[in-house]
């Protein structure tokens, strides 16, 4: 999927616009000229200069280029169907996790994503894939990294 550059530099403009008006609270540093506003406001000015460059040759290619020019997986029902599976695992992934636990919901989300996407012959090998991934992700991100992974419905065997 392309974006012709006028659509995407107007997108970077309002996220500049954004990001300069949320910093507008920063408190200031005493003794000093700058204070913890002057890195991101500067990245937000760098933005939308950029914004607006990419805007002038958005519209300079206006009539040679399409507004939004789709790729070709967007023609396969499959490849819309995968897509639209991540998605909802995501989705279902964000809804369910705290309720569930991470381990349930991680296996169950993963599970059927494999299954989906590798077919309903390997379901064996899938959800062994989904299993094994599930915990060594707990290892590395809940107990090596100290990520908050949240337990649900084990939160009583939480180590």
């Amino acid at each position: 999927m392309k974006f012709n550059d006028a659509v995407s530099g107007l997108f970077f403009i309002l996220f500049a616009l954004l990001l300069f008006y949320l910093t507008r609270d920063y408190p200031e540093m005493p003794g000093q000229s700058y204070g913890p506003d002057m890195f991101p406001r500067l990245i937000a000015v760098l933005m939308g200069v950029g914004g607006v460059l990419l805007v002038v040759k958005g519209l300079k290619e206006w009539s040679s280029t399409p507004l939004l020019e789709l790729a070709e997986w967007t023609r396969s029902p499959r490849h819309v169907g995968n897509f639209l599976a991540v998605l909802a695992g995501l989705v279902a992934y964000i809804l369910l996790s705290d309720t569930l636990g991470f381990f349930l919901t991680g296996a169950v989300v993963l599970g059927g994503l494999t299954i989906w996407l590798r077919g309903r012959e390997h379901w064996k090998s899938s959800l062994l894939i989904a299993v094994v991934t599930v915990v060594a992700m707990h290892l590395f991100f809940g107990q090596f990294l100290r990520v908050p992974l949240p337990w649900g419905v084990f939160e009583d065997y939480a180590w």
